[in-house]
């Protein structure tokens, strides 16, 4: 389908079943227990329920009623006009005059207006499903942001739960005699520490699931379960990585539509150089006085043409602007090749370099990480090994831990901006429908 032709209609009633067992399924939620949410569920429950979206749809309809008065002749002109001369007690003259006109158009305006209006109504199709693939990409980052914090709150805790571990430790050492102070300071400094880090993560993961819900179109008592690890998050979102599909972007479509509209644009402005002929029909009843044989009656039937002639607007500063628009359409055409080129081989590139860093990681860090604990725990049984370094082992290795969620968060985040600059998710290369007749008359 060209971005000019019209988008073939078909029945909503599906996705209004579907919305609407979404709702009462979401409604549930709030008087029994959580609704469990894989990223895939969260994005379907945004496409229905964002509230800026249903807001945004709304631009359909109100392009679909400017096509269906577009195209239309202008309504007839009815005319009466009476005089007489009882005022002035006068001999019974007057006249009057019925007059019905109607204006022509003498070039193809008609049928160019109501081809502007079609191409209206496809850009804004295609503006709710650009709406529709950034709403995708932004509810996918704010549940990978989600299970990120989480992950960091547990490392963050179980952290703080190893310092704990080392106090008790540290104070039972010093009531025995054998261990310091300082010992025992800087294992409740790192409680804290860990302490602060776990609830930063936490109230970032509780404010990001507030942003889910607004998201999906859900007050902020809402119990939502994520069923989804941070994980399995990326090797959904990977699936589309390695096996991509063609190009989507309503985006660049809306572009090229811009230069279809300029172009109608510059052939209406044309065309309405013309504005049309208008012809009348009148009739004239006269009652006068006729010397010298008195009063009597005349009957007239007229007709009319007028003929507007384009001698001052000829409408060439409409013209100028369609070519200008259709230049900055072009121009826009070609910063989005730049930018979509751009912004994919940018993705691309921070998945390969996440990808090997997260590699690098779990090959090597995290054996290092496996034995120096294991060894450093074994000295410390036998005395060679001091609580202070066995402490600063754990909490690097606890540093390195958050590093390693970090690190695949930015992958879940690169791949989507791989997704988004792709248009890769199935909504956005569903067909485009309509779900009432762009025409007002029945079809054949």
């Amino acid at each position: 389908m060209t971005p000019t032709q019209t988008p073939a209609r078909s029945p909503n009633k599906t996705k209004n079943t579907l919305h609407a067992a979404l709702l009462a399924l979401l409604g549930m939620a709030t008087s029994l227990h959580a609704v469990n949410l894989t990223m895939e569920g969260a994005v379907q429950a945004a496409l229905m329920g964002n509230r800026p979206l249903a807001e945004a749809q709304f631009e359909i309809d109100k392009a679909r009623a400017r096509l269906l008065r577009s195209g239309l002749l202008p309504n007839p002109d009815f005319t009466f006009t009476g005089m007489s001369d009882f005022i002035a007690d006068g001999d019974g003259e007057g006249a009057f005059t019925v007059g019905l006109s109607q204006g022509f158009p003498i070039t193809a305006r008609l049928g160019i207006a109501r081809e502007l209006r079609r191409v209206e109504v496809a850009q804004a199709l295609r503006e709710i499903r650009n709406h529709e693939r950034l709403l995708i990409a932004q509810v996918q980052r704010v549940y990978v942001q989600i299970q990120a914090a989480r992950m960091r709150e547990k490392s963050a805790s179980d952290a703080r739960q190893s310092a704990i571990d080392l106090v008790a430790l540290s104070e039972r050492r010093i009531a025995a005699g054998q261990g310091s102070l300082a010992e025992g300071g800087l294992l409740r400094v790192e409680e804290r520490k860990w302490w602060v880090s776990s609830v930063a993560s936490k109230t970032e993961a509780e404010t990001k699931l507030l942003d889910l819900k607004t998201l999906l179109g859900l007050p902020a008592d809402t119990p939502l379960n994520l069923t989804e690890s941070l994980e399995t998050t990326v090797n959904g979102l990977r699936k589309n990585f390695l096996d991509p599909g063609p190009l989507q972007r309503p985006d660049v479509e809306l572009a090229l539509l811009e230069i279809d509209r300029a172009a109608a644009e510059i052939r209406l402005a044309r065309a309405e150089t013309w504005e049309g002929v208008t012809l009348g029909l009148e009739y004239t009843y006269d009652h006068a006085v006729d010397e010298p044989s008195g009063l009597g009656t005349s009957q007239f039937l007229g007709v009319s043409v007028s003929i507007p002639l384009p001698v001052w607007d000829t409408k060439r500063g409409e013209v100028a602007e369609g070519k200008a628009a259709q230049n900055q359409a072009r121009a826009k055409i070609r910063a989005l090749e730049l930018e979509v080129g751009n912004t994919i081989a940018t993705a691309s590139r921070k998945v390969s370099l996440y990808d090997e860093h997260l590699k690098s990681y779990r090959t090597s860090t995290e054996g290092v990480i496996a034995t120096s604990e294991k060894e450093l725990a074994s000295g410390f049984d036998q005395g060679r090994v001091d609580l202070r370094d066995l402490l600063q082992l754990r909490a690097q290795s606890a540093a390195l831990r958050v590093d390693a969620v970090t690190i695949l968060e930015n992958i879940a985040l690169a791949l989507i901006d791989w997704n988004v600059a792709t248009g890769s998710h199935p909504t956005i290369a569903r067909p485009y429908t309509e779900a009432q007749p762009l025409k007002s008359k029945k079809q054949p």
